[in-house]
């Protein structure tokens, strides 16, 4: 039996947790910055048993591609769902300068979901149809609304975003602010 909505839900467990030892880090900054080093403790403690658990869901997902390739190298059809081609949505990095944009109209920082109003309202001319139909992996989520989390991410590890926003606050970085600034033409 195929099963090849498996990687699908692999990449979101995997995203959703990795979400979850961010805020969880963020987290403990807090409440060591506000001084409930008991606190900090407790929820330093928690992420590292998150991030013990990522590591071992990440091993699974190898596990779950070894067993893929067996089952195509003659045993059974191969469980990974075909990719979009090349150009068929629109690429993730198209939502950086809106998020920037949005954020910088909404003051410096604001929750996801106003950020993420925005970011439709000036990209929904651009999208393509593909961007509005939900993922594979959740119908309730559109395409684009993925790929402009994914680009958060993003922006967060290369410093253009905060990474010790409140959880669900979006938060533009001086670096983020220059960079919209170089790349607005």
């Amino acid at each position: 039996m195929e099963h090849p909505n498996v990687l699908d839900a692999f990449e979101m467990l995997l995203g959703e947790i990795s979400e979850a030892l961010r805020e969880t880090h963020e987290e403990v900054a807090t409440a060591s910055r506000e001084g409930r080093y008991a606190e900090a403790t407790a929820l330093l403690a928690e992420a590292q048993q998150i991030a013990v658990f990522l590591e071992e869901l990440r091993g699974k997902q190898k596990e779950w591609l070894s067993f893929g390739r067996r089952r195509s190298a003659g045993h059974r059809r191969n469980v990974v769902a075909p990719r979009l081609p090349c150009g068929e949505c629109t690429p993730q990095d198209a939502y950086c300068l809106p998020i920037l944009r949005a954020l910088v109209a909404l003051g410096g920082e604001a929750r996801g979901s106003q950020v993420l109003d925005l970011v439709f309202a000036e990209m929904k001319s651009r999208l393509k149809r593909i961007d509005l139909l939900p993922v594979q992996s959740d119908p309730n989520t559109p395409r684009w609304l993925k790929s402009a989390n994914w680009q958060r991410y993003t922006m967060v590890q290369e410093g253009l975003l905060r990474n010790d926003s409140p959880r669900g606050v979006w938060a533009v970085t001086e670096k983020g602010r220059r960079y919209l600034a170089e790349h607005s033409a």
